[in-house]
């Protein structure tokens, strides 16, 4: 089995974790393939070259020979592990090497465990629904104009956005803000939450709708079927808005026109036995933490 390993870089208090994942691996004769930008990171500075079999920098050749992905680092090393996997299926386990974690939600006291019960095919690997946005000019983002947790519309300067928002051609409304999400379930814990939007469970097939500060009270979160497409016509007196996708963004020209659909694809999330969206929703949003319970 080859098994990829994609970070960005590491600090220096997850060295001997690392190790101690390579170790793991190891033990079931695995091959290990590490991304070559997060090998050259460890030989030059953190004085750690690592006993792997092979490095790569070519996306297209992790795809053609890796079974699993493991991502190191937070939910953002997450999210571009997925895109790194592209439309080519490769389920991916998240290890936190981050912060908050909830994509990449198995910790390092779990690291261990975690591979015996992959190792063990004791896992699940979940389908999450993904986004597709088209925008009225050249494409923004490229060939992958996809995202696992959310597309933001936002302000670039001073004032604020007028965004005509339409499902399925049918007009919803306008909305007067600083900026709009669009999110799917399982970006629904992420930027949508923050601004008071509604947590969605995974297996929901769904978008929500978020404005971020609304200049009118009678805008709340909406939830609409991700079977439906979303057109957004945005305009600015900035004359520009900021365009964001997951963990990458671009400045567009206003007025623009930005279509949103369910992508022809899902991302593979591996759930290791005995975790769950709702495990990790009460460990790590504190979801009905309560001294009585």
């Amino acid at each position: 089995m080859i098994i990829a390993i994609y970070g960005k870089h590491i600090e220096p208090e997850y060295v001997l974790p690392l190790k101690n994942l390579l170790d793991q691996l190891k033990k079931y004769n695995t091959e290990i393939w590490l991304c070559s930008k997060l090998f050259a990171h460890l030989q030059e500075n953190l004085a750690f070259t690592p006993a792997i079999s092979n490095t790569f920098a070519d996306p297209e050749e992790m795809r053609q020979n890796a079974e699993i992905l493991i991502s190191l680092g937070g939910d953002g090393t997450f999210l571009e592990s997925v895109e790194l996997v592209g439309h080519a299926g490769i389920p991916v386990m998240g290890i936190n090497f981050g912060r908050l974690g909830f994509l990449a939600n198995i910790s390092i006291l779990e690291m261990n465990n975690a591979i015996d019960l992959l190792m063990a095919k004791q896992y699940e690997v979940e389908e999450r629904s993904m986004l597709e946005i088209q925008t009225s000019n050249n494409n923004a983002f490229g060939d992958y104009a996809y995202a696992l947790n959310d597309f933001t519309i936002q302000k670039s300067g001073t004032s604020m956005l007028k965004v005509n928002a339409y499902i399925d051609e049918e007009y919803l409304g306008t909305y007067w803000a600083d900026g709009l999400i669009v999110s799917t379930p399982t970006g629904s814990t992420a930027y949508s939450l923050s601004v008071g939007g509604p947590i969605v469970s995974p297996n929901v097939s769904a978008f929500v709708l978020s404005a971020i500060a609304p200049h009118h009270l009678t805008v709340r979160p909406l939830i609409i079927p991700n079977t439906s497409t979303l057109k957004l016509e945005a305009c600015s007196r900035d004359n520009s808005v900021l365009l964001s996708l997951d963990s990458k963004n671009s400045t567009y020209n206003t007025p623009t026109t930005v279509f949103i659909k369910k992508a022809p694809f899902k991302a593979k999330i591996i759930c290791i036995k005995g975790s769950s969206f709702y495990k990790t929703l009460r460990g790590k949003l504190l979801w009905g933490a309560d001294k009585r319970n």
